[in-house]
């Protein structure tokens, strides 16, 4: 089915106003915000995301400080296709990769070795990322030709927002002084579930799941044969 463009509400943090704007409109801005460095709330496919250039340090690292997060636990990262999957990573991960590209666009994270100044940014003592290409057409445009960092848009240790409103709300509270511009919402469709992706790493052998989300194991072993999981 083809996807038909919507309007779109833009948050303005700095101001406070909401305006709206059509879809191709609403998603330049938003890039030119992740272009200067800032972070971005938006909804996804799993949940409501904190969204940062994943290729600027400093803008990843802002994402764990909105969240009040002091431990390094690396942001997945959001990518428009496997083709640019392929770009990143190194050649070593073109078989794995081959065999799980068509679970995207969908909920499934893999961790691979990059070849690529991202893998710095968002795991600079291993240089590995989970990549990700999204269910959502406006999304995958909204990473084109620049991968994003994304980690849930919550407190650390807060339950997650289901909406793009509560993130807004639980992420700007206090004290706010954080580079957090923007927040996108798709009018009228601001709600996101509350299960995250299903992170398969396949820098190991065999590939493990190291986190269980909303694809099901057996999908993903069908394609990565004698697959395990932590507790195997």
């Amino acid at each position: 089915m083809m996807h038909q463009p919507s309007p779109m509400l833009v948050y303005n943090l700095r101001t406070g106003r909401i305006v709206e704007r059509d879809e191709s409109a609403a998603i330049e801005w938003v890039r030119s915000e992740l272009r200067d460095g800032q972070c971005v709330i938006a909804p996804t496919d799993t949940v409501i995301g904190l969204l940062a250039d994943a290729r600027n340090p400093l803008a990843v690292a802002n994402i764990a400080r909105i969240k009040g997060r002091t431990s390094a636990t690396p942001a997945p990262v959001l990518i428009d296709s496997v083709a640019m999957a392929v770009r990143l990573a190194t050649p070593s991960m073109m078989g794995p990769l081959s065999r799980i590209a068509d679970l995207w666009p969908g909920p499934l994270s893999v961790i691979v070795d990059i070849d690529d100044p991202l893998g710095e940014a968002v795991n600079p003592t291993v240089g590995t990322a989970a990549l990700r290409v999204p269910a959502v057409p406006w999304l995958r445009a909204l990473c084109r030709d620049m991968p994003l960092a994304a980690s849930s848009a919550n407190r650390h240790g807060v339950a997650t927002e289901t909406s793009v409103k509560g993130a807004i709300a639980a992420l700007t509270a206090g004290s706010y002084d954080a580079p957090l511009t923007l927040a996108i919402d798709p009018l009228g469709d601001g709600a996101a579930g509350t299960i995250a992706s299903t992170v398969v790493d396949l820098t190991c052998q065999p590939p493990t799941i190291v986190r269980q989300g909303a694809l099901a194991y057996e999908v993903v072993a069908e394609r990565l044969p004698g697959l395990t999981t932590p507790m195997s």
